[in-house]
């Protein structure tokens, strides 16, 4: 498990995925990508928002053994997840994120964070193993009697 805590700032979202392209299987690097760039970019908007000022975390988990790629992107808002659109208006400049991750990955959903926000969360099964490890997770200190 590696983890990367981001300002909720625009530019966290390219500094992501720079950050998580190097850890991922080739097979399934360009779609997890992809969704980490949606994800950690309606991290930003709900955080500006809320105006909280948190930080976002940006967890994968990449299991050989079990080939596949966990990928979770904590936000600041307590509303579940949408269901992903059936169809975006071709004139709209967004609302398209949650139908790109519904397409790219193998399954995802979201939970909801003992202190208040969510955990967005996505799967995808890979076939390759990955290319290397990066720095582990510090602790959680998130507990639900905290």
């Amino acid at each position: 498990m590696t983890c990367l805590h981001l300002p909720p700032v625009p530019a966290s979202v390219r500094a992501a995925r720079h950050w998580a392209a190097p850890l991922l299987p080739a097979d399934v690097r360009d779609p997890v990508v992809l969704v980490i760039s949606e994800l950690v970019t309606n991290a930003v908007a709900v955080d500006t928002a809320a105006g909280t000022g948190n930080d976002i975390e940006v967890e994968l988990v990449v299991d050989p053994a079990g080939r596949h790629v966990t990928l979770t992107v904590t936000d600041a808002s307590d509303r579940p997840l949408p269901d992903a659109p059936v169809t975006v208006p071709a004139d709209k400049d967004g609302g398209r994120g949650l139908l790109l991750v519904h397409a790219l990955a193998d399954d995802h959903g979201w939970i909801p964070r003992p202190r208040g926000g969510k955990r967005v969360w996505a799967l995808f099964r890979s076939l390759a193993a990955p290319p290397r490890r990066g720095a582990p997770c510090p602790e959680r200190l998130e507990r639900a009697d905290a």
